[in-house]
């Protein structure tokens, strides 16, 4: 089997990943596919909607990369790709993961070869080399990383975690999803939040120190305020070949197209002229005792990541945000 290359967004969610992934995925040779983890756990089975606006099972780009991967998406396919993320992929599977184990188990090969066709099946259905799967669970990072037929690169997006705890503490609608089913995202208490995302960003540098991937760090403050030295830099530090030539900017102007991105924040459903910005209304709306919390919790990397000085200046941008 040939190797498809993937750009793997690995993190805690509400970091900003989902525009990340879609800038990235709007570039030239690129494609976006949202959080694949989620394909068989609940897009497929509850017929989501795409990012392109269909429900999954109506969405021709879909249908054509189940085909071309497995003859069809069926619901014992999916079923078993389910089952395989659990025996092979979950968090408490990182340790022996990251071993150095001789032999490989039965699941987690099966798990390889399932990713394999998938990532292989949507690089040809739309014509892309590069594949961006915002997945951000770092076990399943891991786990892809040693496939045959993947070449993983593991990209870390990372907020401020304090405007990440605050960010969980909103309602978000979840318009993607079917008749009957949440019509919201849901919520995590900050200090729950918090340790998510200390968890996270643990498993993600055991990852770049002691796995088998090429892998780099995006801040997302460091992409709202330059999107394009920001995401250039990422890519030279995986290996991959991206100019500014390639990035979805026009007159100056970022403008994305829609995408067939699944699962994740809602607004990988907004196209058009993008305006990108931090979003610090955490740094106002946020209870003292609840941002007191998240600091402590979060203490250790907070200066290793550059946020123990604060947030950065407050902009006149106007209040919209796509984190």
């Amino acid at each position: 089997m040939s190797r498809t290359t993937v750009v793997y967004l690995g993190g805690f969610g509400r970091s900003g990943s989902t525009l990340v992934e879609r800038v990235l995925g709007a570039a030239a040779g690129w494609v976006n596919v949202g959080e694949l983890v989620d394909l068989a756990r609940s897009v497929a089975p509850a017929d989501e909607r795409c990012g392109c606006g269909l429900a999954f099972s109506e969405c021709p780009v879909w249908t054509e990369v189940g085909r071309v991967a497995f003859g069809g998406w069926t619901t014992e396919l999916l079923e078993r790709l389910a089952g395989l993320h659990r025996a092979a992929a979950r968090q408490r599977h990182l340790p022996a993961l990251l071993s150095s184990r001789r032999t490989t188990p039965r699941p987690l090969l099966d798990l390889q070869e399932a990713y394999g066709r998938l990532y292989a099946a949507v690089a040809a259905v739309t014509g892309a080399t590069v594949v961006v799967d915002a997945s951000k669970g770092p076990a399943l990072g891991q786990a892809l990383a040693g496939a045959d037929g993947i070449d993983l690169r593991l990209l870390n997006v990372v907020r401020d975690p304090r405007a990440v705890a605050w960010s969980w503490g909103q309602q978000v609608e979840r318009p993607h999803a079917a008749a009957g089913g949440a019509a919201e995202m849901w919520r995590i208490p900050p200090h729950r939040a918090a340790a998510q995302w200390s968890a996270l960003q643990l498993e993600v540098a055991a990852i770049r120190g002691f796995g088998r991937a090429p892998s780099a760090r995006l801040r997302y403050e460091d992409f709202v305020a330059d999107p394009e030295a920001s995401l250039l830099a990422a890519a030279a530090d995986l290996g991959l070949p991206l100019t500014a030539a390639d990035l979805p900017v026009i007159d100056g102007r970022l403008v994305l197209a829609p995408s067939h991105g699944l699962s994740g924040n809602p607004s990988r459903f907004r196209s058009g002229e993008i305006e990108l910005r931090s979003d610090d209304r955490w740094t106002v709306a946020m209870s003292t005792r609840d941002r007191a919390v998240v600091t402590a919790l979060t203490l250790p990397m907070l200066a290793a990541y550059g946020y123990a000085g604060g947030p950065r200046a407050r902009t006149s941008r106007p209040d919209r945000s796509y984190a």
